[in-house]
């Protein structure tokens, strides 16, 4: 379908319904309970659902096959799309126990190090080394180094691997050299890793996932595979994991751990590394000199490989031979995204072999304002730099560069921040996520357990207790708007921002990635995530001008965040994509260590420097810098750090979407585009098109403009000449009157909606969640007044209602003036309004954190007012 198509669909209609697809739990409801619940995501806007065991004691049981095939019934006379969360519980690869109670032998194991320390030389000497094993434990390796007397140093070089010393008895018979000597033991084991997934398969081992493909994935197509490839899409995979430490921080060096094991594992490292791996493993805990670097790249290069080839490449292919989709996500939080523990040691290899690229940002991990530093919350401290600059970056590259991914990458948000949580922070959080490439929603999520259900609210529908439910389709339908528009299309960007994982796996200084990106997208610049694999790949990486091209992206210029040590292999691919002319910056300085032996001895690191292609720029000048050298997309008159854009080209049509991130502070400003023709611009809130304040010159059109916190808008060249109303101005807006009251006020619960009783407490305009007043009031509050207008000038009119907390519906004169979810609380009432007397009525909705904000979820955030704050407003635009 081509982008004009899609103007004139949301000209013409009503959003396409297919871009919302929400987690919907399962604990064993009556079929009316969830005929209901799926009745109401439908009505809402909602294309489909993901049914999630939440749990559901009959997992692959019988009972659990009867609700599928009903869910599955309810959904095909809706043209709905149901995927299957496929475990009993999160994270995916429990199998629902039948890994643990069937086949033991496909459970993780760990290798673990212990060590200790001896003086020689001693002749003859030995070691009982199975006083040192735990039942089902195993030695793998023995392996001696010599250590300097402070015991804190030793040189791998010199590592000697005396398994083969060991006796039958389990003793080492070791003549001891002079001096002191540390002997490591390695040790295959089961205990040490994360508790909650101990009894999870081992994702090392390729018929570990065989048996779980078969034990849920292979049933489900047996009872539904006249479903598959129409209503049911496919499988939802959650958080797997290596599990080998309960830790975001599970960096080789950096944290005392198990690791990662399997069979053939030794075996693997010994032929990436072209010799023996075995004298390298102390390398893997301890610092070793100039081996380590190597020894731990390697290890993380191929568990990472073997993690991704057995895991989920081989459920996608699995799911692709029966037409449908593997999708899901990992657990990327605070930078575990190229780590072991809670990580998967590489995103993109993790995630190549789903059909969509996908993230997560629950439990308050995303919070407006919170842009850099660490954020405590009940859950934890979250990598605030990390979080709202480096993660939906990261999950939106996999999806534009992997061309199986068609450009999708999908966002399960929402979940866990609370009853405080409203409509009005989920349209920030929408906006911040589709800013940068998020063009699906799995909302966290629909429960159909007796309200309130205490799992991680809030829960949008919540069996009609929450208030905002009525609301929930402006919401949806403003999300799939835009969605909509960016979908199936080109996204445009200026940089290309090198992954971090190999220049972090080798245990030397580096930037993360997201430290780059903050300070392009402050301003306006913006960039992919780019894998090293992928722009050592000269077929899918090509030279078009000056730039690369990877898919249908193209780059001008390639970033290398900081990094003290990186692969030969990458620094020789830069050295030769400068020499075809390929801007290539290097941040803070130039690498001083070059990943393979000897390698230095080649003067890479000297060329690079040397090339003419070639910077090294500081931080706080590199968006300068890119100007300076013409590589930007478009500028603004001033500094904006809270204006994001995302360019997005479809046949010929150039659209920029432009969120103001700020929820204190407007945006006001021109910018200036290449395009040199008329711009529209289209409001996805308001479902509004109008023409905005324009100058085209000969290097490009300059375009004004204004958005309040949380507002976004589109900019769209290239649609063709059209009438359309002048896109109203902040600058432009005058006070007609205020509107002073005096407001009869009442009060409904969600149940209670629309029979309201009168509020004797409230007489006046303010928060109504006070000590004194309504402090436990969740619902809605009905504002009705009277004001006169002697006469209407000519000209359009709008109503604002100042500040609102923090869903507003205003009728004038009888008719519906509109529903705003977020902030501007402005309304056109041009039509509805008269001379004379005109009847005011605003309902105000809130949250149900006033009533059930008592629980984990909601105590780490601040909780709003409650009601219309006000002032209200006529104002008149001034043409």
């Amino acid at each position: 379908m081509e982008l004009k198509s899609r103007l004139t669909d949301l000209l013409e209609g009503e959003a396409p319904h297919k871009y919302i697809t929400p987690l919907f739990w399962q604990h064993g409801e009556s079929r009316k309970v969830l005929l209901d619940e799926i009745m109401q995501m439908h009505s809402a806007g909602v294309n489909g659902f993901i049914m999630e065991a939440r749990p559901f004691p009959e997992f692959l049981e019988e009972s659990w096959w009867d609700t599928v095939e009903f869910a599955l019934q309810e959904a095909a006379k809706r043209d709905m799309k149901v995927f299957v969360f496929d475990d009993i519980k999160f994270p995916s690869g429990f199998a629902a126990g039948r890994i643990r109670d069937c086949h033991p032998e496909y459970l993780k194991i760990y290798l673990k190090e212990s060590h200790m320390d001896c003086y020689g030389p001693m002749p003859g000497a030995s070691f009982p080394l199975k006083t040192w094993l735990k039942a089902d434990e195993a030695l793998v390796r023995v392996i001696t180094v010599p250590v300097s007397d402070n015991g804190k140093n030793f040189d791998a070089t010199q590592a000697v691997n005396v398994t083969g010393q060991i006796a039958s008895d389990g003793i080492l018979y070791w003549d001891i050299p002079e001096g002191r000597h540390r002997i490591f033991l390695f040790i295959r084991t089961r205990e040490g890793g994360e508790n909650h997934t101990k009894d999870y398969l081992n994702p090392l081992e390729y018929d570990a996932i065989r048996t779980y493909i078969d034990t849920v994935y292979e049933p489900h197509y047996q009872h539904f595979a006249e479903y598959f490839g129409n209503t049911f899409s496919g499988f939802f995979s959650d958080e797997p994991r290596f599990g080998n430490a309960e830790s975001y921080e599970a960096t080789l060096g950096k944290l005392p751990m198990v690791i990662p094991f399997s069979s053939t594992l030794m075996k693997l490292l010994s032929t990436s590394a072209n010799r023996d791996f075995s004298t390298l493993l102390p390398c893997l805990w301890y610092d070793g000199g100039d081996l380590t670097a190597g020894a731990r790249s390697i290890y993380m290069d191929v568990v990472s490989r073997q993690y991704a080839k057995n895991f989920t490449e081989q459920i996608g292919d699995w799911c692709r031979k029966r037409q449908v989709k593997y999708i899901g996500h990992l657990v990327e939080d605070n930078g575990a995204h190229s780590r072991l523990g809670y990580g998967t040691g590489h995103f993109f290899r993790a995630i190549e072999g789903q059909d969509w690229s996908g993230m997560d940002a629950v439990f308050l991990q995303l919070l407006p304002e919170y842009t850099e530093g660490m954020c405590p919350t009940p859950f934890g401290s979250h990598d605030s730099t990390f979080f709202y600059w480096g993660l939906t970056k990261l999950a939106t590259s996999a999806g534009h560069l992997d061309p199986k991914k068609r450009g999708t990458t999908f966002c399960e948000s929402f979940g866990a921040y609370g009853w405080q949580e409203g409509l009005k922070l989920m349209t920030w959080l929408t906006n911040h996520f589709c800013v940068r490439g998020i063009n699906h929603f799995v909302p966290h999520a629909f429960s159909p357990m007796t309200f309130p259900d205490v799992d991680c609210p809030p829960h949008f529908y919540a069996r009609g207790f929450n208030p905002q439910w009525r609301y929930f389709k402006i919401w949806a339908d403003y999300a799939n708007r835009i969605c909509h528009l960016l979908s199936d299309g080109c996204h445009i960007a200026t940089a290309a921002v090198i992954y971090h994982a190999e220049a972090e796996w080798t245990g030397c200084d580096y930037d993360p990635f997201e430290k780059v990106i903050k300070v392009l997208a402050q301003q306006q610049i913006d960039c992919d995530v780019i894998p090293v694999e992928l722009l050592l790949d000269s077929k899918r990486c090509t030279v078009i001008k000056n730039s690369i091209k990877i898919h249908e992206e193209t780059y001008s210029v390639i970033i290398v965040p900081y990094s003290e040590c990186l692969p030969k292999s990458l620094l020789e691919r830069l050295e030769e994509l400068a020499c075809f002319n390929v801007k290539i910056v290097f941040m803070r300085d130039m690498p001083r260590r070059v990943l393979e032996a000897n390698s230095n001895k080649t003067g890479l690191i000297g060329k690079l420097r040397n090339n003419p292609g070639v910077e090294v720029v500081k931080y706080e000048v590199l968006a300068r810098q890119l100007q300076k050298w013409n590589l930007h997309d478009i500028k603004t008159d001033n500094r904006e750090n809270d204006l994001r854009c995302y360019h997005y080209v479809r046949t010929g049509e150039d659209i920029y979407f432009f969120v103001n991130e700020s929820t204190f502070h407007p945006v006001e400003t021109s910018v200036q585009f290449s395009q040199t023709d008329i711009p529209l611009c289209y409001n996805p809130m308001n479902h509004s098109f109008s023409q905005p304040e324009y100058d085209i010159q000969q290097t490009g059109t300059r375009v004004e403009i204004s958005l309040a916190p949380y507002e976004s808008v589109f900019v769209i060249f290239g649609h063709g000449v059209n009438t359309f109303p002048k896109l109203p101005l902040r600058k432009d807006m005058t006070v007609e009157i205020s509107v002073a009251g005096p407001w009869k006020i009442g009060i409904a619960s969600a149940k209670e909606f629309p029979d309201f009783s009168p509020a004797p407490l409230i007489n006046i305009l303010g928060n109504i969640a006070t000590p004194k007043c309504l402090p436990d009031f969740s619902g809605t509050i009905r504002y009705e007044t009277r004001f006169e207008l002697d006469n209407i000038q000519s000209g359009r009119i709008f109503l604002d209602l100042g500040s609102v907390y923090e869903t507003a519906t205003a009728t004038l004169n009888g008719k519906t003036a509109g529903v705003r979810i977020a902030p501007p609380y402005r309304m056109e009432i041009t039509k509805l309004l008269h001379a004379g007397k005109n009847h005011l009525q605003i309902d105000i909705t809130n949250t149900l954190d006033k009533q059930h904000g008592n629980n984990i979820f909601d105590q780490g955030i601040s909780h709003e007012p409650v009601g219309l704050i006000g002032p209200v407003q006529i104002l008149r635009l001034i043409s």
